[in-house]
């Protein structure tokens, strides 16, 4: 079973990823992620229960991610 990703959170490294969508205040409009080119590393990282459920964060998202454990 997997749990419901955190609207407010990267899925990769869990930081804040500013996600305009899961703000109510700016749900209206086009989330940050929609006009940049997300890294294909930052793609590979992304979880499958995350897929389209969950921004990453913008560092994230330019490729500069977290060293795995």
């Amino acid at each position: 079973m997997t749990d419901t990703p955190e609207p407010n959170s990267c899925p990769i490294c869990g930081e804040p990823n500013s996600c305009g969508l899961a703000n109510p205040a700016t749900a209206t409009r086009p989330c940050w992620c929609f006009s940049v080119e997300i890294a294909p590393e930052a793609r590979e990282q992304i979880p499958d229960d995350a897929l389209n459920k969950a921004c990453i964060c913008p560092r994230c998202a330019r490729g500069e991610l977290p060293a795995k454990p």
